[in-house]
């Protein structure tokens, strides 16, 4: 046995402090010889002469008193020696070997002391939330704690602690975002959206869950997700594959899942507003999230609309003149305000 790790258990035995395994090894050692008795009780004395008052801020004083103790018992015994020719050399030797050991046996008390019993707790440090907020007509860019990087769409707001916590990377998110997430097998990443809850380990992929609108849809660009929700039979889960997309049906609880048009999909965090056979209702709320806009709408033909087209970063009064053409009619801005009237 290495003689350092023997001094750290004589000194958890002493402190009351030693743990059943390390207690049997003392006991062992201890029986092992009589020289090892008799350093023990040395140990011990030592100890019992410093105990009551240690203090952890004055430890010189400790050593000075334990050198004291030791120099007394060495010269009681050389006093007591039957062999007066024993040699001043092997006297001195053994002396500094006893004190060396004695020293370490005390740095280990120390040190125990210090760094196990009155060693302060530490209190946790409450963990701070971030929340980013997009109002219509805004949109954002930008990177988690752990590197990898949301788009926020308009009327979207995102919610996440300022450090992941060690066994998983979780964000709350109401409105439409899309993530391109660091890949980290040991510490997966969650997105809940109400009800839903989406899990990757390391992929890009959209979270549409606006609050007024009835489905939540998930759609995957690359990688591999798990999508989870709690309905009415109990917990139900589905995995995509790229280019696959799950919708979630809020009135009836329920998920199905299909292939998505990526376009269609995913162009918004680009800029790009996409129609497809979009219906008038679809339009409005699509353009007054985009533009920040309210929409007053005047003499309105109850015949359907399927309306398909696209605009690169295009202004508002581009989007309704294009739009106005095949639908007939025209329109006013008046600032943060548009009134559109059917011919």
């Amino acid at each position: 046995m290495k003689g350092n790790h023997i001094y750290e258990i004589i000194g958890r035995y002493l402190a009351d402090e030693i743990s059943e395994k390390e207690d049997k090894i003392f006991q062992n050692w201890l029986n092992e010889s009589e020289s090892n008795a008799r350093e023990f009780k040395l140990h011990k004395k030592a100890w019992e002469g410093t105990q009551i008052n240690y203090n952890p801020s004055d430890s010189e004083s400790v050593f000075k008193n334990i050198l004291n103790k030791i120099d007394d018992q060495h010269e009681l015994k050389i006093g007591k020696s039957q062999n007066p020719k024993t040699s001043k050399i092997k006297q001195r030797f053994i002396f500094i070997t006893k004190v060396a050991a004695s020293l370490l046996l005390i740095a280990s008390i120390l040190y125990y002391f210090n760094s196990n019993i009155l060693k302060p707790e530490t209190p946790e440090l409450a963990i701070q939330t971030i929340q980013k907020h997009n109002f219509a007509g805004q949109k954002s860019k930008f990177y988690l704690p752990d590197g990898s990087e949301v788009w926020l769409n308009a009327e979207s707001e995102i919610t996440f602690p300022e450090h992941f916590s060690k066994d998983k990377r979780e964000v709350v998110l109401e409105g439409e975002a899309f993530f391109n997430v660091i890949k980290n097998p040991n510490q997966p990443f969650i997105v809940i959206s109400g009800k839903v809850s989406t899990t990757v380990l390391g992929t890009s992929f959209n979270v549409k869950a606006f609050k007024n609108e009835p489905a939540v849809c998930i759609a995957l660009k690359s990688g591999k997700v798990k999508v989870e929700t709690e309905g009415e039979r109990g917990k139900e889960e589905m995995f995509l594959e790229p280019g696959e997309a799950i919708k979630y049906n809020k009135s009836i609880a329920k998920m199905k899942k299909g292939e998505f048009d990526q376009e269609l999909s995913l162009a918004w965090k680009d800029g790009v507003i996409v129609f497809k056979d979009a219906g008038f209702d679809e339009i409005i709320n699509v353009l007054s999230r985009w533009y920040g806009v309210k929409f007053e709408i005047e003499n309105q033909k109850n015949n359907e609309w399927s309306y398909t087209g696209s605009f690169d970063n295009a202004i508002l009064e581009n989007v309704l003149q294009s739009i106005s053409f095949t639908k007939e009619f025209s329109y006013l801005i008046n600032q943060k305000n548009v009134t559109i009237k059917f011919n």
